[in-house]
C-alpha cells in the first residue's frame, strides 16, 4: 500500500467518525488558532503605535523636562544653536476646565509658540490650526482634539463658536484628527502667550520639539541637544538630568523590540495548547489502535508488514494533526479579521507564522503519533486475530 492510497484512508476514516475527529482535533484547532492570532494581534497594535509615533515626526527630537521649572525659554534660544536643527518650538502644559454650551470637561492644556505647526504638521479634522503669529483676538483661538470635542459634544459646524477655558473666552478655530496618531486623549491646544496667562509661568516651559534636516541627522542632534543642556547646567554624562530626550526612531524601536518578546511569549502559550492537542490525538489513537486490534491481526495474516502498519497509524495521526492545524488557521485569520476591524488597524498575518504553524501541526502528528503506531506494529499476529 503506498503513501496516497494511505493518506486516502486515514482521510476516509477521519471523515466516516467526524464527531470524533473534530473532537480529538480541538486542542491543534484551538492551539493554532491561538497561535496566529495572538502573533498577529500583536503586530497589528504595534503597527497601529508606531504609526502613530510615525505621524508624530521622524525628524523630531523632543526636550522634556522631568520636573517642575525643568527647562526655560533660555535653553530652548541655546537648543536653537544646535546643528541640523532647522526650527525650534516650545510647549507648556497644564490642566484646566473647558466648557462649551452646557457641557465642561477638564482637558490637558497645551500652550504653543509660532512654530509648533510647522514642527509638528498636525492633521485637522476641520478648520485650522493656531495661527502662527497670534495678536489682538488671535491670541484667544483654541484648537481641539476630536476626543475633546466628542467630550463636549461639539460637531464640524460649532467650529467659529466661543469656547470657554478656565473662565477665559476663546474662539474654536478647528478640531484634530485624532485618527492619525498626533492625539488620542482629551487636549486643547491654545497660543502660548494665552498659556502664560492661564496656567504657565513665565520663563518656564515643558518641552522643547527640535525639527531636524533628516531623519539620518536625528542621532546627532539628541546627542548635541543633550550636551548642550548638560554644559549650561554643569552636569557631566553620567549625572542625572531634570529633562529627557527622545525621537520617535528610538520610541518605535524599543516598541519592536517589546512586539518581539511579547509575540515570542504569546507563541509559546498558544504552543502549549498544540501540545495538549498532541496529547489527546496520541490518546486517541492508541484506543484507536485497541479497537482495531483484530483487523491489524487480519492485516498482518494476509501479508501485511510492520512497517505498513506503523506507516498507517502514524500518517492517520498527522493528518488528524495537520486537519487540526488548517482549521486553526482558518479560525485564527478569521479572529484577527475580527480584531483588527473592532481595533481600526490593518490586518497583520505573517506568512512565515502560517508556515510555522503547519509545520508545528505535522511535528505534533508525527511526534505523538509514534507511539500509537508502534503498538499497533508490534502486535503479534497470533493474539491480534484471537483478540476480542
Amino acid at each position: 500500500m503506498n503513501l496516497w492510497t494511505t493518506v486516502t484512508l486515514a482521510l476516509s476514516r477521519l471523515v466516516a467518525a467526524r464527531t470524533r475527529s473534530l473532537l480529538t482535533m480541538l486542542g491543534v484547532i484551538i492551539g493554532v488558532a491561538a497561535l496566529l492570532a495572538l502573533t498577529s494581534i500583536a503586530s497589528g497594535a504595534t503597527s497601529s503605535i508606531t504609526g502613530s509615533f510615525s505621524s508624530l515626526g521622524a525628524t523630531t527630537v523632543t526636550v522634556t523636562g522631568t520636573g517642575p521649572g525643568a527647562l526655560t525659554e533660555a535653553d530652548a534660544d541655546a537648543l536653537r544653536g544646535t546643528p541640523d536643527v532647522t526650527l525650534v518650538a516650545t510647549t507648556a502644559s497644564g490642566r484646566g476646565d473647558v466648557a462649551f454650551g452646557g457641557d465642561t470637561e477638564q482637558l490637558a492644556l497645551v500652550g504653543v509658540d509660532a512654530a509648533y505647526e510647522a514642527v509638528q504638521k498636525p492633521a485637522l479634522s476641520v478648520g485650522r490650526f493656531l495661527p502662527s503669529f497670534p495678536g489682538g483676538a488671535e491670541a484667544s483661538t483654541v484648537v481641539l482634539s476630536t476626543s475633546a470635542a466628542n467630550a463636549l459634544h461639539i460637531t464640524a459646524a460649532e467650529v467659529g463658536q466661543p469656547v470657554t477655558v478656565d473662565g477665559r473666552v476663546f474662539t474654536l478655530v478647528g478640531v484634530l484628527d485624532d485618527a492619525t496618531g498626533f492625539n488620542t486623549s482629551g487636549t486643547a491646544y491654545v497660543p502660548l502667550t494665552a498659556a502664560r496667562d492661564l496656567f504657565a509661568r513665565t520663563p518656564y516651559v515643558s518641552s522643547v520639539l527640535l525639527a531636524a534636516t533628516d531623519t539620518a541627522a536625528v542621532a546627532g542632534v539628541q546627542a548635541d541637544a543633550d550636551a548642550i543642556l548638560r554644559a549650561r547646567y554643569g552636569l557631566t554624562a553620567d549625572d542625572p538630568a531634570s529633562f529627557s530626550i527622545t525621537n520617535p526612531a528610538s520610541v518605535i524601536s524599543t516598541i519592536g523590540t517589546v512586539q518581539s518578546l511579547l509575540s515570542l511569549l504569546l507563541g509559546g502559550i498558544a504552543s502549549i495548547s498544540v501540545l495538549v492537542g498532541g496529547i489527546g490525538i496520541m490518546n486517541i489513537m492508541l484506543v484507536s489502535v485497541r479497537e482495531r486490534t483484530r483487523e491489524i491481526g487480519v492485516r498482518r495474516a494476509i501479508g501485511a508488514r510492520r512497517g505498513q502498519i506503523l506507516t498507517q497509524f502514524l500518517v492517520e495521526a498527522v493528518v488528524l494533526s495537520v486537519a487540526g492545524g488548517l482549521i486553526g488557521i482558518v479560525v485564527g485569520i478569521g479572529l484577527s479579521a475580527l480584531v483588527a476591524l473592532i481595533a481600526g488597524w490593518a490586518l497583520a498575518i505573517s506568512p512565515v507564522t502560517v508556515l510555522l504553524a503547519v509545520l508545528f501541526s505535522v511535528l505534533v502528528g508525527v511526534v505523538f503519533g509514534v507511539v500509537p503506531a508502534r503498538t499497533a506494529a508490534r502486535l503479534q499476529v497470533v493474539d491480534a486475530l484471537r483478540f476480542e
